[in-house]
């Protein structure tokens, strides 16, 4: 079982110039801290980097630039800018000439984005797309002249742009082709001077607002609302919903004031529902506005100055209040208050403030998932909604790559005549091109030329009716002139087409209504060819891949589902090696999340659930994350479709409870049940922790617990998870047959983080005896990246295989691969042999991946030495297959180096005395993510003959060594750099020989083209303006300089710590959460009075993730939460830069955020030592760091 460290922020960044430290009290004054949500609208940027030109920085954090006739000037910040917000800087050309423009949703070269340019020269200002110097919109400049200093500034809410010089509004203009992105500076036409730019933004994925009834500010710690006297301020967006979801996180600075968030309503909110936070009464109160008509209310403690979660969502006639108090163990996943009312089916959405003032922060509603920016309602009416983005007969367009492309979206008609679609190659007001349509009327998938109305190719759906209510996924393929159409995983379409072109995609309804969510358009070239993206090992396009699932053949399909934060994503493949995508089977539901399990086919209808027929039955882990524990036990759904549509089954009872009670939270997970064929029953295993619980089942649905193994003596370090069990013969003999149990252990330092273990032995029907003894442990694979693996169900050829997560408990989710995470393991075929040891269990690549094979290079009767040259001199590859053969001869080791450059290889070799096979990823490539992950992984493995047989598969991040013929196993991830793609064979300590090798060139599962893409480089580069001096970094992590200062990137604690020691002290710094985009997390600390390595120490600790700033006294490198000297709840987020300083005198320590002092106590536990900076989690940054000694 494995969980991400999901987060329901939707964080966006805000920036600005930096503003003084003011408001500071001198330190004899005692007075009250202030609120941590008083704040300045304003907030420091990091620093603009140079991309072309000349560039120096001012005295006051301004800029000046000197563009040349070979081009601009331009300079980009990390910086990002969202839906709604400002940005503004003073301008200054210096010569008639030159022009000076503020650019804002830039990507990370500049190559697209907007600018907004001002022009003495023309007397203009202009509005330009930097993508092909497109003009937008003009607007006159009066006056105009060289030398004249400008404040220009561009306010933002979505599309709509207005811009104001000196405090004009001179041009205004609708724009859509970009979203989000990063601001910069840019000069044209010789020098200009910029002074400090300021930003302010909302964090919101809504656009259209107005605002009335008081005062609105945009701040780093929320958008403040300050009520007019008796006046209710709202804040109303034009975005119309019916079925939504409205959250917002908040902070009420008045016990008297009164928070609400508004669905279904109108312009002036007179209408609709509301659910209002009042900390007078102490409640939560749902009504319907008009008629102020209370709906349900929930009583509950709310206090001035803290930050809570509300979300209220409205699903046809029901509305639901959640309600989260707690952001370090997360509570509000079941509402608190639940409604039935059908005045309302319209409306749009708001937030309110009355009788005080009220912070509002990441204001976001339910909405399409979708990596495009830009879109556009070209006709017919289209809403955000639950299922993503409900449209009504019209067209909705972005723009897209021109040409090749893959494009895939969940589609779900909403009526019995629908009629959804993709649209493809269309031009740039969205006409011609093609649309892949479902014609829920029809039972049809359609190909459509859209410029002359003809039906190209037909079909119906290849796997189930298409109809209303139904989620199917569709994916268009068009490589030149062929598109191809896939539907519910399975190839639908294959025409010919003529028009090759056409930059804008789009989806269409038509017939009524219909949803999509999930839309991705990838050009061919970038689909699937990210730099660690695996070759052939299954990951998703975007999410996060952990455990394996429900893994089984039916009906002439595999089925592989695996988790996804608390889900069961799943794909289907006809070979093992192939996997087309579908949507998520199992999403969230209103007992839990579903955590991991199993799947089998109920072929005879034991259970009842399929009229007769036959049909899936999926075993998950429940998981309730308001319960102790979470209340883990094990819940069944079933599928009569082929696995494309699930129901749950057994209302709100689990099939197996948790062991201790309803209200219990034992470790209880993972369930795995397969067929015990010579007992007549259903058997299923399921982790305690410590032990294994076994129970059986005549229908399916029924189950009883009969026995346990594990506890004392058998169990061994770590947490067990994810079982196996299953029975295998001998050697191949059918009437020897031995049972295994398998299942992985983590996350504990005695293992390396993770480990994959197993025992054999004997299952009578009702218990299960190891023939091995209480703490003899055996491993499955002996590497660091093989964990939960799972065993296919009703395989066709009575195979024994399985697959498995490649990752570690020691950095399971920190893999440096961006907007994805995670691949498993190639499927391997299991079987158990004799040896001299014991039963042992043997596992081997399974046979369909030698159809990945395209060429080979082969070596065979050589003899290599120390000295020898490198028979694979002039072998490269990323993605590829080792047969070996070696005897040792007179050599202590041998092996492979693989994936090498000038200074990175990874090893895969075998040691004669040790008698071990090894991967040693020391020199791989990137390791400083993690603490844990260089070093060398080593398996038992003996000779015969002494002679080595070695398979090895190698991809863009990961090896599999196996030795043997599969006796023994190590999985391993690496990191190598895209250019990294050499090898050699070696041999130390005499001469080996080569008696057959083989490499062989395997062909990608999922990539179009044979490339790795190359990353967009972001702008490198900046300076840490600093009197730390030099900085020691431990344990481990990356720490480096750019646009933002010092920034430190780790998955756990990383400290740098300064030289210098200090007393009494006045330490001022700019801090930096997370990374340039709002998907990068990350936490910091601030240490004063330090231990030489951090692990004491004063401690400010600043999460945005969890809402707190903490000031604790740490203490061998941990602090209990409970005992912080001081704990400040404040709307902070990522991707933004607040100014900190701690004034520490004697016992006395004051802490102020953004000029306001949020932090005065008194301590003695440290009186002198380092000053040290430390990340957590992610990303953290610091800039304009000093201190003063008193």
């Amino acid at each position: 079982m494995s969980v991400s460290r999901r987060t329901l922020l939707l964080a966006g960044g805000t920036a600005a110039t930096l503003l003084p430290l003011g408001g500071i009290l001198p330190a004899a004054q005692a007075a009250a801290p202030s609120a941590a949500g008083a704040t300045p609208a304003a907030t420091p940027i990091p620093d603009p980097i140079p991309v072309t030109g000349t560039w120096t920085r001012t005295s006051d954090g301004g800029q000046k630039a000197t563009a040349g006739r070979r081009g601009p000037a331009l300079a980009l910040s990390e910086q990002q800018l969202a839906a709604k917000g400002s940005y503004a800087a003073r301008i200054t050309p210096q010569s008639s000439s030159a022009v000076g423009a503020l650019v804002f949703r830039a990507a990370l070269d500049g190559s697209t984005g907007y600018a907004i340019a001002l022009d003495p020269g023309r007397s203009r200002i202009r509005l330009y797309d930097l993508a092909g110097d497109d003009t937008i919109a003009t607007a006159p400049l009066p006056g105009a002249r060289a030398g004249k200093s400008y404040d220009l500034q561009v306010a933002f809410d979505g599309p709509e742009l207005t811009v104001h010089v000196d405090g004009k509004r001179l041009l205004h203009a609708e724009d859509h082709r970009h979203d989000t992105g990063s601001v910069g500076l840019l000069a044209q036409g010789g020098k200009v001077t910029f002074g400090p730019p300021s930003l302010s933004s909302v964090t919101t994925n809504l656009t259209g607002w107005t605002t009335s009834g008081g005062t609105w500010t945009a701040s780093p710690l929320g958008w403040r609302a300050a009520p007019a006297q008796g006046a209710t301020a709202r804040a109303i967006t034009t975005t119309q919903t019916y079925d939504t979801a409205l959250q917002a996180d908040l902070l009420l600075h008045d016990a008297s004031a009164i928070a609400s968030l508004l669905v279904r309503t109108d312009a002036t909110a007179t209408h609709g529902y509301g659910v209002q936070v009042d900390a007078d009464q102490g409640r939560l109160r749902l009504y319907r506005i008009d008629g102020n008509v209370t709906l349900g209310t929930y009583a509950t403690t709310i206090k001035a100055d803290a930050v809570y979660r509300l979300r209220i969502e409205a699903e046809h006639d029901e509305l639901r209040v959640h309600w989260q108090t707690n952001f370090l163990s997360p509570d509000g996943y079941s509402p608190v208050i639940t409604a039935q009312d059908s005045t309302h089916t319209k409306g749009r959405l708001a937030v309110s403030a009355s009788a005080g003032e009220v912070s509002f922060e990441n204001i976001a509603a339910a909405d399409l998932a979708t990596g495009l920016q830009g879109w556009t309602a070209r006709s017919g009416t289209w809403t955000p909604d639950l299922c993503g983005i409900r449209g009504e007969n019209g067209l909705r367009t972005a723009p897209s790559t021109d040409g090749d492309l893959v494009a895939r979206a969940d589609i779900t008609p909403g009526d019995r005549s629908s009629s959804a679609g993709l649209v493809l190659r269309a031009s740039a007001n969205g006409s011609g091109g093609y649309e892949a349509r479902l014609e829920a009327g029809r039972n049809a998938v359609v190909l459509l030329d859209r410029s002359s109305g003809a039906r190209l190719a037909s079909a119906s759906g290849p796997v189930r009716r298409i109809t209303a209510g139904s989620t199917y996924r569709v994916e268009a393929r068009a490589t030149g002139r062929t598109i191809e159409v896939y539907v519910d995983g399975v190839r639908a379409l294959k025409t010919r087409v003529s028009h090759t072109k056409g930059a804008t995609f789009g989806t269409a309804a038509a017939h009524g209504t219909s949803y999509f969510q999930n839309v991705e358009v990838h050009s061919t070239a970038d689909y699937f060819t990210e730099p660690y993206r695996p070759t052939y090992h299954y990951s998703q396009l975007t999410g996060s891949t952990s455990d394996p699932c429900g893994l089984l053949h039916y009906d002439g399909e595999y089925h592989l589902f695996h988790q996804d934060e608390g889900r069961w994503a799943h794909a289907v493949s006809t070979d093992l090696v192939h996997w087309q995508p579908l949507p998520i089977a199992l999403p969230w539901n209103a007992y839990g999340h579903c955590w991991t399990g199993c799947a089998v086919v109920d072929a005879d209808d034991t259970s009842g659930l399929f009229d007769g027929g036959s049909g899936l039955i999926a075993y998950y882990t429940s998981y309730h994350p308001d319960k102790p524990g979470g209340n883990a036990g094990v819940r069944i759904a079933y599928s009569k479709d082929n696995g494309r549509s699930w129901q749950l089954h057994g209302g709100s009872t689990p099939a197996v409870q948790n062991p201790g009670g309803p209200d219990a939270g034992w470790t209880f997970r993972d369930p795995k049940v397969i067929r015990d064929e010579v007992h007549e029953q259903w058997l299923m295993v399921v982790s305690g922790g410590d032990h294994i619980r076994f129970f059986t089942s005549t229908d399916l649905l029924t189950w009883t617990q009969v026995s346990s193994f594990g506890y004392g003596d058998w169990a061994t370090p770590g947490v067990w998870e994810c079982p196996d069990f299953f029975p295998l013969p001998v050697d191949g003999d059918k009437d020897k047959v031995k049972w295994v149990l398998t299942l992985s252990t983590g996350a504990v330092r005695a293992t390396n983080g993770s480990a994959a273990q197993y025992f054999t032995g004997d299952w009578n029907g009702t218990g299960f005896t190891p023939d091995q003894k209480a703490g003899t442990v055996l491993r499955a694979d002996s590497g660091r990246d093989y964990y939960a693996a799972m065993s296919f169900y009703g395989l066709p050829d009575d195979r024994r295989v399985w697959l498995g997560w490649m990752s570690n408990w020691d950095y399971p989710f920190s893999a440096p691969t961006g907007g994805w995470n995670g691949q498993l393991s190639t499927p391997r075929e299991l079987t158990l042999t004799n040896t001299a040891d014991g039963v042992r269990l043997v596992q081997r690549p399974v046979r369909e991946l030698t159809a990945l094979r395209s060429s080979a290079t082969t070596r065979k009767s050589l003899s290599v030495g120390p000295e020898s040259a490198n028979p694979l001199t002039r072998v490269t590859g990323i993605a590829y297959e080792i047969e070996a053969e070696i005897t040792l001869g007179t050599a202590t080791e041998i092996g492979f180096r693989l994936r090498t450059d000038d200074d990175q290889h990874t090893t895969v070799g075998y040691h004669a005395e040790a008698q071990e096979l090894f991967v040693d990823r020391s020199a791989s490539g990137l390791s400083d993510f993690t603490q844990y992950f260089t070093g060398r992984t080593v398996a038992p493995m003996k000779t015969t003959d002494g002679r080595v047989t070695l398979r090895v598969y190698v991809d863009s991040s990961s090896v599999e060594a196996f030795g043997g013929d599969g006796h023994a196993a190590v999985t391993s991830l690496i990191f190598p750099g895209p250019d990294a793609d050499g090898m050699a064979f070696y041999a130390k300590g005499g001469t080996a020989h080569i008696e057959s090798l083989k490499v062989h060139r395997l062909d990608s599962t999922f990539r179009l083209v044979d490339r790795v893409k190359p990353l967009v480089a972001a702008p490198t580069g900046g300076e840490f303006r600093s009197g730390l001096g030099n900085l020691t970094i431990t344990p481990a992590g990356r720490w480096s300089t750019d646009s933002a200062g010092r920034a430190g990137s780790f998955d756990k604690d990383s400290n740098a710590i300064s030289s210098l020691t200090a007393t009494d002290l006045d330490l001022t710094t700019l801090v930096r959460l997370g990374g340039p985009d709002p998907d990068t997390g990350g936490a910091l600390s601030l240490l004063w009075r330090a231990s030489s390595d951090g692990t004491d120490a004063y401690c400010l600790n600043i999460d945005p993730d969890l809402r707190v700033i903490r000031l604790v006294a740490k203490a061998n490198g941990f602090f209990d939460d409970g005992a912080a000297l001081a704990r400040v709840s404040a709307l902070l987020r990522r991707g933004t830069t607040y100014p900190v300083r701690i004034l520490t005198e004697g016992d006395r320590i004051q802490v102020f955020l953004n000029g306001e002092r949020i932090i005065d106590v008194t301590d003695t536990t440290y009186t002198s030592g380092h000053i040290g900076l430390n990340v957590f989690g992610g990303r953290a940054a610091y800039q304009n760091t000093y201190v003063k000694q008193l």
